[in-house]
Parts: structure tokens; C-alpha cells; sequence
């Protein structure tokens, strides 16, 4: 038995120190090589599994789990003899020396002597009314708590990764969008300066088509900025830095024409009381709240526990050069007077469960508040797509015309430019509106705690 614990302690050190050999380079600040990254054509579920295993956020919630399940293997480790796991009560503890002392032989000389002493102890705690098994069950709602902590950051995760990609694929397409209407006010500039060279126009004609063909340029600018962004926030959700590449080494764009496919989540009718009813039950953040009400209960079963009195045994032998000397006996202690500590700590434990209590209504009204405003920007953006769709058929229809009846002399300068305006201005709404949809139902997935329906819909628009 001897050799299975020293066995055993070996191997821990080992391991121990092997995890702190496997953080020194991180610590010291040396960055080790790693190859590019090369996620292109990946779908947002195939992006979430990478974030998955990648975020340093989720190895940290992993981390806590295994820390809480290893703090009730201690809590455990201390349970008495009569609980549900007897064998971990015995404390057997080894204990060895040398000393020498040194006494007068005469009035001149000492005399040194010494003495070897060994002993072997065991300590049982008998019973301990209820105080490890409360603590016990305390401890197993904080794993559930943890584990619970561990989902909530999946959906964390997932919702910051969909709202990243989301963003990135609305930048993307009003760029494309900017794009057309730099092309629009390309080819105007073209049948201004044709129609001067014919005398059917003048030069103000010209320097305006000019003017608007340099601000479509500009917006063209501020688009690819905002494409940059989107794509490092992208990066950021996904937990890629610049040493694995950039956006467009690590995702580059489709290249689709105009916007014209729009990838997305399938479209929910669910209203606001049954995705509550559902979210009560099922969201990880309530799961953790519940549970550290329950830990909170245990906990003063713990406070009452501890004013009771603990009995256990101690068993020993002792060795000092030459007697050898056993010893056996049994205690039973109890607290009479500690200044009020115990009786003040079964208070707080009751004010703690209290405030636990409060959490739970809490968190139950931030869950409330959370659908409301997700499913009122669900709901508002599916209106407004329904709306920018009529609206870009008839920007399109009203630019056609325009064109025509520009190219005849019927219309102006001024109508022209009004009609490409709204025609790209359509566009626009239309694309802003769609993601603006896709990220409130990526948002509702996370809140409710469903698992994600990846189902894009690539919706070929017009």
C-alpha cells in the first residue's frame, strides 16, 4: 500500500511539473511557428466548430469544470467513516527522526547521545452530523454550475462568431453594392461627356457627373474599410491573430456580384411567451443560477451541521530506540462558546441563499428583456426586408426609365442621379436588413440555449 502512494505521489509531481515545463516558452513570451490558415468555403457551422476549439475562452471554461470536479474528489476525501464512501475516512500519516541530546560526564566532559523514533498513526472521523455531506452536495451544484458556465460559453462563442460572420458577409455586399454605384456614375460620366462632345449637353453636365463619380469612389473607400473591420472582428471571434493570417489569407470573399446571394438561418414565427417558457427551462444562464440557489441551500445545511459535535478515533504506534508504545483512543468535540462565530455563519448562509434567491428573479427578468429585444429586431428586420424587397423592384423599374428618358432629354441631371441613389440606397436596405434579421437569430439560439439549426438559406436576390 505503501509503495502505491509513493507510486502515486511520483506521478502527480511528475505531471505537475510537466504542465508547468509545457507554459514556460508562453510565459517567457516565445511565440512557437505555426502554419496559415486556410478556412475559405468553411460554412458558419464549420466556423463555429473551429471557434470551438480554438478560444482560449472555452479551454478556460473546460479548465473550471475539471477544477470543480476535482474539488469535490477532496470534499470527498474527507467524508467519515459512516458516509457514503467509508474508505476515505482513514488518515494514515508516517512519521520518522533523529536526535541527539547532550548531557554532563563530569565536571569537564559532555557526553552526546542519540536516538532514532519512528511512528505510524491512524485518525478515522467517525461521524460528523451531515457537515462533509453538505458540503458535498454544495460542491456537485458548482459542477453543474461550472458545467452549465461551459454551454453558456459555446453559446457565447457561437453567437459572437455568427454575428462576426454576419457582419462580414453585410460588408461584403455593400461593398458590392458601392461598387454598382461607382459603376452607375462610371457610365453616366461616359454619356455626359459623349452628349457634350455632340452639343447635346454642357459642361456643368459633365463636372457633375464627375463630382458624383468621385463620391461614389469615396463610399466605395469607406465600404472596404468597413470590410477590413468586419474581417479582423471575424479573425478575433474565431480566435485567429495576424500570425495565422489575415482575412483574406485565412476567409477570403466569394466575390458574389451584387449581393445577390445572401446566406443565412431559416426564418422563426416563434413569439416572445414561448421562447420564455422554453428559455426558463433550457437556458444555461438560468441552469447556473438555479444551481447556485441549491449550493446556496446545501451551504446552510453546512452552517448547521458545523454546530454539532464531530466524534472520531485515532489509532498509533510509536518506535523510540528501544521502547516501542501503541496508543488507541476516542474523541468527541463540541463547540460551546466561539464568540457567535458558528450561529453568525448559519445567518449569512441564510443571507446568502437570500440573495442567490434574488439572482434567480434576476436573471430571470434579464432573459425577458433579452428575448423581447431580440425577437423585436427579429421581427422588425423580417418587415423591413419584406419592404426594401418591393423597394428595390421599384428603384430598379424607376432607374430603367430614368435612364431612357435621360438618354432622349426628357429627364435632368438631377433625376438621374436621384434614381442611382435610390436604386443602390435600396440595395443597401435590403442587404442590412437581411443580416440584421440573421444576427437576431443567431442572438435568440444563444439566449434560449437551442441548439443551432444550421440550415443557410442562400437566397438569390434580384
Amino acid at each position: 500500500m505503501l509503495g502505491l502512494l509513493v507510486v502515486s505521489g511520483c506521478m502527480t509531481i511528475f505531471n505537475a511539473q510537466e504542465a508547468q515545463r509545457s507554459v514556460e516558452d508562453k510565459a517567457n513570451g516565445v511565440r512557437e511557428e505555426v502554419a496559415k490558415l486556410d478556412l475559405s468555403d468553411r460554412s458558419l457551422k464549420e466556423l463555429v466548430q473551429f471557434a470551438m476549439t480554438n478560444r482560449p475562452a472555452m479551454v478556460s471554461a473546460a479548465l473550471a469544470v475539471v477544477d470543480a470536479r476535482l474539488a469535490l474528489r477532496e470534499i470527498a476525501a474527507d467524508a467519515p467513516l459512516v458516509s457514503y464512501s467509508p474508505w476515505t475516512s482513514p488518515h494514515l500519516a508516517l512519521s520518522s527522526g533523529y536526535s541527539e541530546s547532550s548531557t554532563p560526564d563530569n565536571k569537564i566532559k559532555w557526553r552526546t547521545e542519540g536516538a532514532a523514533s519512528a511512528g505510524l498513526s491512524l485518525d478515522i472521523l467517525i461521524y460528523d452530523f451531515g457537515r462533509n455531506a453538505s458540503r458535498a452536495s454544495a460542491q456537485v451544484e458548482r459542477v453543474i454550475a461550472a458545467e452549465h458556465d461551459f454551454i453558456q460559453t459555446g453559446y457565447q462563442v457561437f453567437n459572437e462568431v455568427s454575428a462576426a460572420y454576419f457582419d462580414l458577409m453585410e460588408c461584403d455586399a455593400l461593398l458590392a453594392v458601392a461598387i454598382t454605384n461607382q459603376t452607375e456614375f462610371a457610365i453616366h460620366l461616359k454619356e455626359a461627356e459623349d452628349r457634350l462632345a455632340a452639343g447635346e449637353a454642357m459642361k456643368l453636365d459633365v463636372t457633375r457627373a464627375k463630382s458624383n463619380l468621385y463620391q461614389a469612389r469615396e463610399e466605395v473607400i469607406v465600404a472596404s474599410n468597413s470590410v477590413v473591420t468586419a474581417g479582423a472582428e471575424l479573425m478575433k471571434a474565431l480566435g485567429v491573430d495576424v500570425s495565422r493570417g489575415t482575412r483574406d489569407e485565412v476567409y477570403p470573399a466569394s466575390g458574389a456580384a451584387l449581393a445577390s446571394v445572401m446566406r443565412g438561418f431559416a426564418r422563426t414565427e416563434y413569439g416572445v411567451e414561448p421562447a420564455f417558457n422554453l428559455a426558463r427551462t433550457n437556458a444555461p444562464a438560468m441552469a447556473i443560477a438555479r444551481a447556485q440557489l441549491r449550493a446556496a441551500s446545501r451551504q446552510v445545511d453546512y452552517a448547521i451541521a458545523d454546530l454539532m459535535p464531530s466524534v472520531s478515533a485515532q489509532v498509533g504506534v510509536n518506535w523510540a530506540d528501544p521502547l516501542w508504545v501503541w496508543h488507541w483512543g476516542i474523541d468527541a468535540v463540541q463547540s460551546l462558546f466561539t464568540g457567535y462565530r458558528k450561529t453568525t455563519a448559519v445567518d449569512r448562509a441564510v443571507v446568502a441563499l437570500q440573495g442567490a434567491a434574488a439572482d434567480v428573479d434576476e436573471a430571470e427578468q434579464k432573459l425577458s428583456l433579452d428575448l423581447e429585444t431580440a425577437i423585436a429586431v427579429r421581427d422588425n428586420a423580417q418587415k423591413k426586408l419584406e419592404t426594401a424587397r418591393m423597394t428595390v423592384v421599384q428603384a430598379r423599374e424607376d432607374l430603367g426609365l430614368v435612364k431612357q428618358q435621360y438618354q432622349e432629354g426628357e429627364v435632368s441631371r438631377v433625376d438621374f442621379t436621384e434614381a442611382v441613389s435610390s436604386y443602390t440606397r435600396a440595395l443597401g436596405n435590403r442587404v442590412s436588413a437581411f443580416y440584421t434579421g440573421q444576427r437576431a437569430e443567431a442572438a435568440l439560439f444563444a439566449i434560449i440555449g437551442r441548439v443551432p439549426e444550421y440550415r443557410e438559406e442562400e437566397l438569390h436576390e434580384k
